[in-house]
């Protein structure tokens, strides 16, 4: 067994473990349902990827083509699984699947009946033009969902900037991480499909690039998922509501409940003096309908203010007081950069030096140093 055929082989069964693991979970039931879908159906694909290249696509034609409809599968299921993670949409998800339950028809009644030279043909040469056409609808089909979840991942963050100071568990990070990488995957497949047409490259090598990329990312799910497992939990505070926005990319608040240039300069004083005054930063999962509570305006006034008269978003509102705060710190004082991190607000040290090197241009240590010589 080959090095390749090896690794294609241990993912295929560490895709199904993990999905075995996601069904017992009890939060997040139907975002764990279409990941685990997703690694079910990469496991599928990964297997046909080990044996082919074992040669058994060679040894027995009628295999080929067995799996052909399963990559239509993998765009919608890590595009619904993304919004699932984002939203509290509910919009029918078998629409979704349309193109792959058809293009499997296709297959059952042009295909799979088919003699086993013939087949074997296919498989060697492309030398079917319905072929080569349906792997181009294949390839633009699964890069149009790939960037389709990463649009709806930026507006996620674009909207959680708005309501929360803090982004741990809210931010899915490692899911932009996922849903690059999945596009990468699209990307590689749509050069290897050019180069291979080109025939620069054996069909057999470049029909292993998907598998291959989808071997790297069934392990990446792993270790998020098995090493980090809060990362899928949905966070129970402030609410379940703000936790997962009701869309994606909401309008503008400030379109919705426009406040007069008197009253709005009132507010932003109030809101000044919440952080000057009262300090409210240091609250670590402070949000912005907390914000508006101690300062007697409703969250969408707020976001006005904060959009048209001082030009950021809530998050770095906060951390930009945050940030003042562990500054004086550094300034006056000998303790521990942490403990003033913590005692400002963040929650961890790896997201407070980001936002420090990201407002200073420099780590807290090198700014202790320069200002206190």
């Amino acid at each position: 067994m080959s090095g390749v055929a090896a690794s294609l082989l241990l993912a295929s069964v560490h895709s199904i473990v993990l999905a075995i693991v996601l069904r017992r979970r009890g939060r997040n039931r139907r975002a764990n349902g279409y990941l685990g879908a997703l690694l079910a159906v990469m496991a599928v694909l990964l297997f046909d990827g080990f044996l082919r290249a074992e040669g058994v696509h060679t040894r027995h034609p009628h295999v080929i083509g067995l799996t052909a409809w399963v990559p239509f599968a993998l765009g919608p299921l890590v595009y619904l699984y993304v919004r699932e993670m984002t939203s509290r949409e509910r919009a029918p998800a078998w629409r979704h699947f349309v193109v792959t339950g058809v293009y499997l028809l296709v297959l059952c009644a042009t295909f799979f009946p088919r003699s086993a030279s013939y087949k074997r043909d296919v498989a060697e040469h492309h030398s079917s033009w319905m072929i080569t056409a349906l792997e181009v609808a294949l390839l633009v089909y699964g890069l149009a969902y790939a960037i389709a979840a990463l649009v709806r991942l930026r507006g996620h963050r674009e909207h959680v900037e708005e309501v929360y100071s803090n982004l741990h568990g809210v931010s899915l990070r490692w899911l932009f991480v996922l849903s690059v990488l999945n596009a990468l995957v699209w990307i590689a497949a749509i050069v290897a499909f050019v180069i291979r047409m080109s025939g620069v490259v054996e069909s057999g090598a470049s029909s292993l690039i998907v598998p291959i990329g989808s071997t790297i990312t069934v392990f990446v799910i792993g270790y998020f998922q098995l090493g980090q497992a809060e990362i899928l939990v949905v966070p129970a505070e402030p609410s379940a509501a703000l936790a997962v926005p009701p869309d994606p990319k909401p309008a503008p608040s400030y379109q919705r409940a426009r406040l007069a240039n008197d009253d709005a300069a009132a507010l932003e004083a109030r809101m000044r003096a919440a952080m000057t005054d009262k300090k409210l930063y240091v609250r670590s999962g402070l949000t912005l309908p907390e914000l508006a509570d101690e300062v007697a305006a409703t969250p969408h006034e707020v976001s006005q203010v904060l959009s048209t008269r001082l030009g950021k978003n809530f998050y770095t509102f906060i951390n930009e007081h945050r940030i003042e705060h562990v500054k004086v710190g550094l300034r006056t004082t000998d303790r521990p950069v942490l403990d003033l991190a913590l005692e400002a607000g963040f929650q961890s040290k790896s997201t407070f030096n980001a936002a420090f090197r990201k407002a200073t241009g420099t780590t807290p240590s090198e700014f202790r140093q320069r200002t206190t010589s």
